[in-house]
C-alpha cells in the first residue's frame, strides 16, 4: 500500500459523509504497521498519535479501529475500508441460545457450555463506505 492510495481512498469518499463522527478506518493490525510507516508528499507520516490521554490515534485526521477478521494485505483483498460506519447495521437474528452441558463432561468433573447467536450486516447507502483493494 502506498500513501498515494490511502490519500485516494479517503477522497474517494462522498463529501457528505466526511463529517460524520464515525467516519475513520477499519484495517487488520498487519495494515496497520504498514500505514504507520508512510509518509505524505511533505515527509510527514500518515499516522499521528494522539495528543491527549483517551484521544485516538489517528490516519488523515480520523480515527481507525484494528479489526482482526478483516484480511492481511494481499494482492485482490479488501485490505483497508474507510467510510461513515454509523451506515453499516449489525441485524441479530433472534435470540442467543445458552446452554449448559453437565452429562457430557460430568466423568471429568467438569461442565461445559456453548452458545449459538446468529448475526448478519450489510450497508445501509453504499456510497458511505469505501474500500482499497489491493493491486
Amino acid at each position: 500500500v502506498t500513501s498515494d492510495e490511502v490519500i485516494a481512498l479517503q477522497e474517494s469518499l462522498d463529501p457528505a459523509y466526511q463529517s460524520f463522527p464515525s467516519t475513520g478506518w477499519a484495517f487488520h493490525q498487519s495494515t496497520r504497521k504498514a500505514i504507520r510507516q508512510l509518509k505524505d508528499g511533505d515527509d510527514q507520516y500518515l499516522w499521528q498519535p494522539g495528543l491527549r490521554a483517551g484521544e485516538p490515534d489517528l490516519i488523515l485526521g480520523r480515527p481507525y479501529s484494528v479489526v482482526q477478521d478483516m484480511p492481511e494485505m494481499a494482492t485482490g483483498v479488501v485490505s483497508i475500508v474507510y467510510g461513515a460506519f454509523e451506515k453499516y447495521i449489525i441485524r441479530d437474528a433472534g435470540a442467543a441460545r445458552f446452554f449448559r452441558l453437565d452429562e457430557l463432561y460430568r466423568a471429568n468433573d467438569q461442565t461445559g457450555f456453548v452458545m449459538f447467536s446468529r448475526h448478519d450486516g450489510r450497508v445501509l447507502q453504499t456510497n458511505a463506505l469505501k474500500k482499497l483493494t489491493q493491486a
